[in-house]
């Protein structure tokens, strides 16, 4: 099993007030599978997608990796999880608008110890994939949305990860970008990486094979 979470919590507190965003969840996830994390605004999805993603810690429970008990990790080794297994894809693209799309698609790779030469090879490998390796030169403030999200995703397989968690990619896309961002996605599943979305979309969500809802920091359906 690639994730497993067992009995999950996650509490924020603020002075005295406390909130539960997530209640003993329970999930499991197998290599290769696409999958749509669905919920109203507040029913923690973000929230069990960062825990996921080793970005936030939990309160109860177990969170199983690959066999390997997250809780148990110190930061380092979280941010080496992170870097070498995991890509990330936000709503709001997440790039450094100065920065070429080049620059961009390769900050996974500026944190490893790796030759430019692997770096260049890789992110044209990417680019390529995604259908930009024209513009590889160009400031990622001069993209649109279907550009700078296509920038987002070779960012978030430029390492080869195992997991891809993108969080509402298409919700600041029109119809036909999200469905191009859909395509790229499906196509990332076939090539073996676990792909896990949140989303209110529900394009994204007809596209999974498989559909978790949660409401109040609880699984409420899942379509196993």
């Amino acid at each position: 099993m690639l994730i497993e979470l067992k009995k999950v919590d996650k509490i924020y507190q603020s002075g005295t007030v406390s909130f539960q965003a997530l209640k003993e969840v329970d999930l499991s996830v197998e290599e290769g599978e696409i999958i749509a994390v669905c919920g109203r605004s507040g029913a923690g999805k973000s929230t069990l997608l960062h825990i996921m993603g080793c970005i936030d810690t939990f309160d109860n429970g177990t969170y199983l990796l690959n066999g390997k008990n997250v809780g148990n990790l110190g930061d380092r080794e979280l941010s080496k999880i992170r870097n070498r297994m995991m890509g990330f894809i936000m709503q709001d693209f997440a790039l450094v608008p100065k920065f070429s799309v080049f620059e961009n698609i390769a900050i996974p790779l500026y944190l490893r110890n790796i030759s430019m030469r692997k770096i260049q090879g890789a992110v044209k490998t990417a680019a390529a994939e995604v259908g930009l390796l024209e513009l590889l030169d160009k400031k990622a403030n001069q993209l649109s949305g279907g550009q700078k999200q296509r920038v987002a995703i070779a960012r978030a397989i430029v390492n080869d990860p195992k997991i891809i968690l993108a969080d509402e990619p298409t919700g600041a896309l029109d119809a036909s970008t999200a469905r191009e961002i859909i395509s790229l996605l499906k196509e990332q599943k076939e090539k073996g990486i676990t792909v896990i979305i949140v989303t209110h979309d529900s394009l994204v969500a007809a596209a999974c094979q498989r559909v978790i809802e949660i409401g109040d920091g609880r699984i409420l359906s899942d379509n196993k």
